[in-house]
């Protein structure tokens, strides 16, 4: 994924986590019974609207640092898809866990959830870890981290 499609994606989905959040409000200020009668509902929305949200801010950080950091090109696509499908998939797996639910427990798209996580967790390490010379290192043989700059 590249920069700017990082970019535009985390923009997007933030664009529409908010705009869901504008929903609820409206469902909330509307007391539409579908959404207010059901409290796992209400809270799995919640919870998808708020990580969703704020998730795709932490997209917009990370890509950040993947320039400042000048982390190189390969590493860094990798970590910019990682670090956008896991916050979408943390997102969605709430929303749709309380949209399609059982009587007590969420829905089994909630699963997504830990995989997003794991995901996202794992780009953020990458991103902290991955220095601008390791590929250069690695194509050259030399696994001497202590060279690194």
């Amino acid at each position: 994924m590249s920069p700017g499609a990082h970019l535009r994606a985390s923009l997007w989905s933030l664009a529409a986590f908010l705009g869901m959040g504008m929903w609820l409000e409206a469902m909330f200020g509307l007391r539409v019974a579908g959404v207010l009668d059901d409290p796992l509902r209400r809270e799995f929305l919640r919870l998808g609207h708020a990580h969703g949200g704020l998730l795709a801010l932490a997209n917009l950080g990370i890509g950040w640092a993947l320039e400042r950091l000048q982390t190189p090109p390969g590493w860094a696509t990798r970590v910019r898809l990682a670090s956008w499908l896991g916050a979408l998939l943390v997102g969605l797996g709430f929303v749709g866990g309380g949209l399609w639910h059982g009587p007590a427990d969420p829905g089994p798209l909630v699963l997504l959830v830990p995989a997003g996580a794991l995901m996202l967790v794992t780009s953020l390490v990458a991103t902290a870890m991955v220095r601008p010379g390791d590929a250069a290192r690695r194509q050259s043989g030399d696994s001497n981290p202590g060279n690194a700059s």
